[in-house]
């Protein structure tokens, strides 16, 4: 039997809301599996799924096991891979697995030293096999990485001009945080990784051929709070904004740099005011230096941080929401001598919390313009959202019920 999405890691937190949500909405149009170590675990999520997905497929695969991973992979259009916490440790074999197979591959993390490893060594390789990598297919980064993608091609269409700045900003957001999402965090704040230096470089998951822009931190020169002249707003800066800034500069540079060769590109998050900001930076701050020494993660670990396979309640993950916008400056002056501007947002609508729910609804449509609208994807390579997908991938989206637009 073929498959059109294989999930891969499904009864991990946010991979139970994967399959809730495929069984729901693409269930009826692909045919899917779930996979995972324990078929007696996988066996009891099916019982909890809707009627529609009672007899949907159990794989036993461990992502140690060459062979179960190739096996599985040779029979299915795409993985859907949850099976982090981390990732770094787990999931190449996965990617390799697929780039071998010519099978597409998608996973949510937001670990820049995995997706520039994953890049290094398989970019090539899944070019010519016509298998194509996505990364970073959740909150971290889609709707960053789409509202600057949407708000640089209008830029295009309406000025025929690129852009001299984009800045995002996460305007709303309500949610909580999964136990597997901290740990990986943690894993990469405490252990040596190959690619760590990335995180450290603005450009450093863009190909190897890249062009550097003027960027010298993820807020664009600083992330320290300030007044955004293209928001209007006070911003801080964004626990995200490690991975989803790289992502978006790595979307420019695989797409031919249609933002902007020169493109400055930053995020944040907005805030009331300075006092807010300072506090927020501060908070953030000294949770991140808590992780690193051995006595406070203890305590952390030990009594605060959910564990891996914990997260939100459903209410809370029903509750949440997010807005992100994007703010793009065209690169020159028009005619009348005004810069003309784009603003592009990406709306949860009723998707629900960013970090899960909705995460595992933009994941899941991701895998299904893979499955489903292959002819209108890249064809191959690691890629990003915006440079992998486009427009279908806003689409889709938009179909979901969420809502990605360019203000006019």
């Amino acid at each position: 039997m073929t498959f059109g999405v294989v999930v891969l890691g499904a009864t991990g937190f946010t991979g139970r809301l994967a399959c809730e949500y495929l069984a729901n909405r693409g269930g009826s149009k692909v045919a899917w599996a779930m996979a995972g170590r324990d078929l007696g675990k996988l066996e009891a999520l099916r019982k909890d799924l809707p009627e529609a997905a009672k007899e949907v497929t159990l794989l036993k695969v461990d992502v140690k096991n060459e062979e179960e991973l190739k096996d599985v992979a040779k029979k299915t259009k795409v993985i859907l891979n949850f099976a982090g916490t981390p990732y770094f440790d787990k999931a190449l074999p996965v990617v390799e697995a697929c780039v071998s197979s010519g099978c597409c591959y998608v996973d949510i993390t937001g670990e820049v030293p995995f997706m520039k490893t994953s890049a290094d060594r398989y970019d090539a390789k899944a070019r010519e096999a016509k298998a194509l990598i996505l990364h970073s297919c959740g909150f971290d980064s889609i709707p960053c990485d789409m509202a600057a993608w949407m708000a640089a091609t209008a830029m295009r269409e309406r000025h025929g001009m690129a852009c001299a700045a984009i800045r995002n900003a996460v305007m709303d957001a309500a949610g909580g945080a999964s136990g597997g999402t901290i740990y990986s965090g943690l894993g990469m704040l405490t252990q040596d990784v190959e690619n760590k230096a990335a995180m450290m470089d603005p450009y450093g998951m863009d190909p190897p051929d890249g062009q550097r822009g003027p960027d010298t931190a993820d807020g664009g020169t600083t992330d320290l709070p300030r007044w955004d002249e293209l928001q209007e707003k006070w911003l801080m800066i964004s626990p995200l904004s490690n991975p989803s800034c790289r992502t978006v500069r790595r979307s420019n540079a695989l797409l031919g740099y249609p933002y902007g060769q020169g493109l400055s590109y930053g995020e944040g998050i907005v805030v009331p005011g300075p006092v807010s900001g300072w506090l927020g930076t501060m908070a953030l701050g000294f949770m991140v230096g808590s992780l690193y020494f051995p006595p406070t993660r203890w305590a952390l670990k030990r009594w605060v941080l959910p564990e891996p396979g914990q997260g939100p309640s459903r209410k809370a993950m029903e509750e949440g929401r997010f807005t992100v916008r994007a703010v793009a400056l065209g690169e020159k002056a028009k005619s009348d001598g005004q810069i003309p501007k784009v603003v592009a947002k990406v709306d949860s609508v009723n998707a629900g919390d960013p970090g899960y729910k909705a995460t595992a609804l933009m994941s899941v449509e991701t895998a299904l313009c893979c499955a489903l609208e292959r002819g209108r994807c890249a064809e191959g390579g690691v890629m990003t959202p915006a440079a992998g997908l486009g427009q279908v991938l806003v689409d889709r989206l938009n179909a979901a019920g969420m809502k990605l637009e360019v203000e006019p």
